[in-house]
């Protein structure tokens, strides 16, 4: 708080030089700020304040991003107008730097504020550790400064101080600061966090504000369970939430793991333990020695302890030592059983000691729980917008793709974002498989571990293993109806031959002599069927029960998802037929829709290598920032958890060494060449490489790995995507970067820039390469060994 404390009252008293990147340059004329923004026009005057203002009681986790509204005199319309738009990333420590943020706003703005037309900047920022809002309101022009409040949820103002010393002032500052931080890193690739209009600047710009954000946030980790968590995590903690995750994130790409041990250590932990952090942190830096030792003596002092054991578990597994791993997964799913992680990690255990029948029964058994409740509302309907080209950071196909999309943001996928006649041109089956693998929490990770399974055993023996370990509900049901139709059947036989033979017996009596006919024998007779009758009920549910003695009820969630991934895995295979039996790859035809449909069925049933040609040739074809994300986190999964993908997904080649032997082609001979075909009808054709590699073992390499000139230019793409729409802040565009330098070198890669998009003019090519070369340059800057 102290160090928080002076840096804060040092910035403040120096000003802080406002920047904002690549987008804030000067004018050679006159001597402001520019800074490129978006402009949405509110339908009803301050709605989008209002708005905001009557959703705080209703936000539970991190809050909506920040609001920057501006009001001014329109004299079209001679009255007064609001014009808003949201940002990410900017310093909210203090009041100066989104002061200044507005105040470049509106110095930037056509029309000059008077006194007799003054403008009223609101900057809004969630904290959502005190839940509340911290609105800095702003005159132009004006002598006076900023009026800062805070409004809590239960709608009442408090006002603040700019001045001001009081503890509880600094805390809500720091408070605010950090949920902002939070909000950088969790909303960052996530679709449907962001909004129209949003601005994602980068958080930290220096080694020096790094580090200050990193104290800041490790500062206010015993806070962390007021913040939410993942949806896979069922009550958040001061270990499990956002913060924690933030943290982590940001450690990827700073490696200042050991300057966050150290702030780690000087909290108090006499009441809060982060023993499991530390081990996280540790693991993530690779020091797997004091890991290990740290791991074994804290599991001395409490066996019990499942997050640990969990942590443990997952080393073991990045180890290839899953048979070592079985024994804390157990225990972590017992001391946790609750918490579906636990239950997904002894899965993937069972799975890589080929134990599939324990695994189907786990996988039966674990916890599953819908999505949380976010803090996610519906864009405002605007009176009209204007999103104006950046300065930089153009690809022309890119941003050409950028216009047909528009802005993406919310809730969907490719389909929802896609022209409507492109969907009318994709086959119905294709569009029923989307829509019903749209899975969410639990139940996404669930079909992942299926897919995992289906891979390793193939579809035809994972259903009979199936049939084996369960007995589906629908089946029991029908078994318990025969069972009682033949009891039916049974009895009534039983029932007619009584009758016949009650009938024979009283007729015999008639016929014999001082015959005593008071009907005990026929009321015997039928006493003894009903009692034969309930012995054969019994005997009956005595056979089911032995039938399925040995079997469980398989639960319904678990019958439905084999029914979508039957009908997904079949659309996998008719397109991996379809590619086996032409003679001509390039003459297969779909539209880009239809390409990245097909792919990501692949994907999704764990075929990678089916996947390659599709995705590539949608991409080819047309930039998709869906398909983009997809395959650079495919490429982060088999690069940095090298043994975990090729162990659970029956692998047996070492694909991150491999490839990159395979580097000096440009593309992997199972996907398409940069120049995909477009036919007039909107279909795309795959102009894929024949090529054969002279070994099996190469060809393999080839159609599981990417290229890493590929992922180089797929990663400058989707930077040229967030750029036309003022996303500077790519945690994933960085992840890839810097995994791509540890294999190769910044100056080569850079060099590697020079030589791409020869399609593009000079002045273009000169534009994204500055601009990816300024992110490597961004990476170089902190001690990780770049």
């Amino acid at each position: 708080m102290a160090s928080f404390e002076s840096n804060r009252k040092a910035s403040m008293s120096s000003g802080i030089s406002f920047s904002l990147s690549s987008t804030h340059t000067r004018s050679k004329s006159r001597s402001k700020p520019t800074v490129i923004t978006p402009k949405i026009q509110e339908s009803v005057f301050s709605e989008s304040l209002h708005f905001r203002t009557n959703i705080l009681p209703e936000l539970k986790e991190l809050g909506p991003p920040d609001l920057i509204h501006l009001s001014k005199y329109d004299k079209s319309s001679r009255q007064e107008i609001g014009e808003y738009h949201y940002a990410l990333g900017l310093n909210t420590s203090s009041v100066i730097q989104p002061y200044m943020y507005l105040q470049t706003i509106q110095v930037n703005d056509k029309h000059l504020a008077s006194d007799k037309h003054p403008k009223v900047g609101t900057y809004c920022s969630y904290n959502c550790f005190s839940k509340g809002d911290v609105r800095i309101r702003c005159t132009f022009p004006s002598t006076n400064g900023p009026v800062v409040q805070f409004m809590p949820t239960a709608r009442n103002k408090v006002t603040i101080s700019i001045g001001s010393d009081d503890s509880r002032n600094t805390l809500l500052w720091m408070e605010t600061f950090v949920s902002s931080l939070i909000r950088s890193a969790i909303f960052s690739d996530r679709v449907e966090r962001l909004l129209p209009g949003l601005c994602m600047y980068n958080p930290m710009k220096s080694t020096k504000e790094a580090k200050e954000a990193l104290s800041a946030m490790v500062s206010l980790l015993p806070k962390g369970n007021l913040v939410g968590s993942r949806d896979l995590i069922n009550q958040s903690s001061i270990l499990n939430n956002y913060l924690v995750d933030a943290i982590l994130k940001f450690l990827e790409i700073t490696g200042y793991y050991d300057f966050v041990l150290q702030e780690i250590e000087k909290l108090d932990d006499s009441i809060l333990n982060f023993d499991v952090l530390k081990i996280r942190i540790l693991l993530a830096k690779g020091d797997q020695t004091l890991a290990v030792r740290m791991m074994h003596d804290l599991l001395k002092l409490e066996p019990r302890d499942g997050w640990m054991l969990l942590e443990q578990a997952r080393f073991l597994i990045s180890q290839d030592r899953a048979d070592l791993a079985i024994l804390p997964a157990s225990r972590s799913v017992e001391c946790l059983p609750t918490e579906f992680e636990c239950w997904k990690t002894l899965i993937h255990v069972y799975i890589l000691t080929k134990d599939f029948q324990n695994a189907l029964l786990a996988l039966n058994s674990a916890p599953m729980y819908s999505s949380k409740k976010k803090d996610i509302y519906a864009a405002l309907k605007p009176h009209s917008f204007d999103f104006p080209l950046p300065l930089e950071g153009k690809l022309t196909k890119v941003w050409e793709s950028c216009e047909a999309f528009g802005c993406i943001s919310g809730f969907g996928g490719i389909v929802e974002f896609s022209p409507i006649h492109h969907i009318e041109n994709v086959l119905p089956s294709h569009l029923q498989i989307y829509e019903q693998t749209k899975l969410q929490c639990t139940f996404k990770e669930a079909y992942d571990l299926m897919a995992i399974m289906a891979r390793q055993l193939g579809w035809t023996e994972l259903l009979r293993l199936r049939s084996t370990v369960f007995v589906m509900e629908d089946e029991y049901n029908e078994s318990v109806l025969s069972e009682q139709q033949k009891e039916q059947s049974e009895l009534l036989t039983q029932q007619q031959q009584a009758t016949a033979q009650a009938k024979a017996h009283a007729q015999q009596q008639l016929l014999l002599p001082n015959s005593n006919s008071n009907g005990n024998g026929n009321g015997r007779i039928r006493s003894s069927s009903v009692s034969s009758a309930i012995n054969g009920s019994s005997a009956s549910l005595t056979r089911i029960s032995t039938r399925f003695r040995s079997k469980r009820l398989s639960e319904r969630w678990l019958d439905s998802l084999f029914l979508i991934f039957y009908e997904n895995l079949r659309s996998a295979l008719i397109w991996a037929n379809e590619r086996a039996n032409a003679e001509d790859i390039t003459t297969l035809q779909h539209i880009p829709l239809e390409w990245e449909l097909i792919a990501d069925e692949c994907f999704k049933v764990h075929h990678f290598e089916q996947a390659m040609i599709p995705m590539k040739t949608c991409l080819d074809t047309r930039f998709s920032i869906f398909a983009c994300s997809q395959l650079l986190e495919y490429y982060l999964y088999y690069t940095t958890k090298d043994i975990e993908f090729r162990k659970l997904n029956g692998i047996k080649t070492n694909f991150h060494n491999g490839h990159s032997k395979m580097d000096g082609d440009d593309s992997p001979t199972s996907v398409t060449g940069e120049n995909g075909n477009a036919n007039s009808n909107g279909s795309s054709t795959s102009n894929a490489s024949n090529a054969s590699s002279p070994t099996l073992s190469s060809r393999r390499i080839a159609s599981y790995a990417l290229p890493e000139d590929y992922i180089l230019k797929l990663v400058c793409k989707m930077i040229s995507w967030n750029y036309r729409f003022y996303g500077e802040f790519s945690l994933l565009a960085f992840q890839v970067l810097k995994t791509l330098i540890a294999s190769q070198d910044a100056v080569l890669i850079k060099s590697k820039l020079e030589t791409f998009f020869n399609d593009e003019d000079a002045v273009t090519r000169h534009s994204i390469v500055g601009l990816v070369d300024r992110y490597i340059s961004w990476l170089q800057q902190f001690d990780n060994g770049l």
